[in-house]
């Protein structure tokens, strides 16, 4: 299949299944090896990234989030060492995300991130570390801002987001900076992650709906829905104490 077949696919098929063991290995050496800058994002990061687009308002094209992947610069551009090798790294990011995609519609509730496992002297626990996976969510946010405003500016979004932002966000405050200083508090914020993205899924899930099928102006929330309904966003809430709230009874 040709490279800008792959480009174009929002959601993975058979003849594209999630990256084997070999060729996440195969990925993973090419971002830490000297054809990248020391801004490429990392195997963890990259996870966390796709992660965001795959669970947000609606997919970017690949020329909207490939430069992202190699560092904030146009001179963070990689060194590929002949057009075999970047139809090849191409490929490969190309069905991670697809996968991922895949992942989020068909197995959210048991989506597993990829996450550092830490060891540290003295102490004999591997602790999970989701900061730099956190951080490429983030960074997916940041690609697309304005189209995340919605959710952003949700009465909800600080308890959603909490996770990601604590762990991923380089604008922290001390105060908030001491609730991720040990391994085990950012441990435990990692285990949370999962739900947090869940919740984002759910959020963005019928403004992706109404993007993919009507293709014009679409609402990230039924017109419809009863306010006393569970809301869409997957806050647990009801839709009047949530996204509702302060809208007119239907």
């Amino acid at each position: 299949m040709e490279a800008s077949a792959l480009m174009s696919a929002q959601e993975p098929t058979p003849a594209q299944p999630a990256l084997s063991e070999q060729e996440m290995e195969a990925l993973d050496n090419f971002l830490m090896s000297d054809a990248t800058s020391s801004e490429v994002m990392m195997l963890d990061q990259l996870d966390g990234f796709f992660t965001a687009l795959a669970s947000g308002p609606s997919l970017p094209e690949q020329d909207a989030w490939m430069p992202r992947v190699w560092g904030p610069s146009a001179s963070d551009a990689p060194k590929f060492s002949n057009d075999a090798q970047q139809e090849t790294i191409t490929d490969l990011l190309t069905r991670h995300l697809n996968a991922t995609v895949w992942s989020m519609n068909q197995e959210l509730e048991s989506f597993e991130p990829i996450f550092d496992l830490n060891v540290y002297e003295g102490d004999e626990h591997e602790y999970m570390d989701g900061e730099n996976w956190a951080h490429g969510y983030m960074t997916g946010i940041a690609l697309q801002r304005n189209n995340w405003k919605k959710l952003l500016e949700a009465r909800h979004a600080a308890e959603v987001l909490r996770p990601l932002y604590l762990l991923g966000s380089p604008d922290i405050t001390e105060e908030e900076e001491a609730l991720i200083e040990t391994p085990a508090q950012r441990e435990a914020l990692s285990k949370t992650i999962p739900a947090s993205v869940a919740a984002i899924y759910k959020y963005w899930a019928p403004q992706r709906r109404a993007a993919d099928n009507a293709n014009g102006d679409a609402e990230d929330m039924p017109k419809n829905i009863s306010r006393n309904a569970p809301c869409p966003c997957g806050s647990g809430r009801k839709f009047k104490k949530c996204c509702g709230a302060g809208k007119n009874e239907a």
